[in-house]
């Protein structure tokens, strides 16, 4: 029984959340950002090595720029500073009173270009716009002020099943398995 308790504990480090995609729907200004981010299914503060992918339609109110992450064709990169972002199972939140001068910036071709991104931000250092929601397409630049913890982004449909459901049913199986074992 030892060595069946501590496989069924070795499988329960082994296992991990499902990625979210969070679908972004923001007006911003006189624009918008449609589209979705996916995390590697981390709750709580993220990093940016939890951010797998992402396609960002950028709207100023007469262009349009598609940002596309690594799996989406790769036109732009992410640089976040801070802990200001964070996932629910639900939502994708951010943080715009938090005060250690984050940011989450998606841009083309690459953080720092000067070029096409959006960017939530906790101060004026994304641009000179507001400590909010700001975007900009070839110098066209939309801001929203924001604070508090807000969500960027929400799942559709329903929500995904967290990995403690799968950890359970693998433990309640085991269970069963030791309990048929035992009395045979």
């Amino acid at each position: 029984m030892a060595k069946f308790t501590f496989g069924l504990l070795l499988t329960a480090v082994v296992l991990s959340a499902a990625p979210i995609t969070y679908n972004v729907d923001l007006t911003i200004g006189a624009g918008s950002v449609t589209g979705f981010i996916e995390t590697d299914g981390t709750i709580g503060t993220l990093s940016s090595s939890n951010i797998l992918n992402w396609d960002l339609l950028l709207n100023d109110g007469t262009t349009t720029f598609t940002l596309e992450g690594p799996l989406s064709g790769s036109n732009s990169g992410l640089e976040l500073v801070g802990v200001d972002l964070s996932a629910t199972s639900t939502q994708l939140l951010f943080n715009y009173s938090g005060t250690d001068d984050g940011w989450a910036l998606f841009q083309a071709p690459e953080p720092g270009s000067g070029r096409d991104w959006f960017c939530p931000s906790t101060t004026t250092n994304c641009s000179s716009g507001a400590t909010g929601n700001n975007l900009e397409i070839t110098g066209a630049q939309q801001t929203t002020a924001l604070s508090g913890t807000q969500a960027i982004g929400n799942v559709a449909g329903g929500v995904p099943e967290p990995s403690a459901i799968s950890l359970m049913t693998l433990g309640v199986a085991g269970l069963a398995f030791w309990k048929r074992r035992a009395s045979c």
